[in-house]
């Protein structure tokens, strides 16, 4: 076979061991192509759904004109989400009765104190013998309770209310609402619960 023939033949007739090495890059190569595509996508639809659990992971009623409350140098090492001042006028301090009080406007008032005896049981139990009130569970976990308080042949609105124990660094704190003038609307007594129930210690990592 002269030299042209061998030319022609390797031009369009390619040796079995070359065209192997050819099909062999292309898969190599398209393999790779896919496996950065689907690696890509990957981590795009995790970004979104750690960006999603995180803004879900809140209330709603958290995530709208709050802020954040550290009550370290109050004696209890949380910090709390709170309404911002836009909402009323924020004030934290700690009375001589060993209470710390969280108050904004008047639309939250938090009472923390030192749990001296008793757990959410025994206080659901107490409030079964309120010789005022008719008082009725909305809401029960197991470190708090979230309840209605109704006088019988009374023409005056339900007052709703809440009662929670922490445990922090070891101590147990009880956490409740105040209000001179009566009880709170549930949505109110609510947005206190959660964020009690949503509180930050601070010795933990986030």
């Amino acid at each position: 076979m002269n030299q042209v023939e061998t030319h022609l033949k390797n031009e369009y007739f390619p040796s079995p061991k070359l065209t192997y090495m050819k099909r062999t890059l292309f898969l190599s190569l398209f393999c790779a192509f896919i496996l950065a595509s689907c690696s890509g996508g990957s981590g795009e639809s995790s970004d979104t759904t750690d960006s999603t659990e995180a803004s879900t992971e809140m209330p709603a009623a958290l995530q709208r004109a709050a802020t954040t409350v550290d009550l370290s140098d109050y004696f209890v090492n949380v910090t709390l989400t709170i309404p911002d001042s836009s909402r009323g006028l924020p004030m934290v301090e700690a009375n001589d009765f060993g209470e710390t009080r969280v108050v904004v406007g008047s639309i939250y008032n938090l009472v923390i104190t030192e749990l001296i005896e008793g757990d959410i049981n025994s206080y659901v139990e107490a409030l079964k013998g309120d010789g005022m009130y008719q008082n009725e569970v909305v809401e029960q976990g197991d470190d708090f309770v979230l309840y209605k308080s109704v006088i019988a042949d009374s023409h005056v609105d339900p007052e709703f209310h809440f009662f929670a124990i922490k445990n922090v660094d070891g101590i147990e704190f009880e956490f409740h609402d105040y209000n001179e003038e009566g009880g709170y609307a549930e949505s109110v007594a609510r947005y206190m619960l959660d964020s009690v129930n949503h509180l930050k210690r601070n010795n933990q990592s986030s």
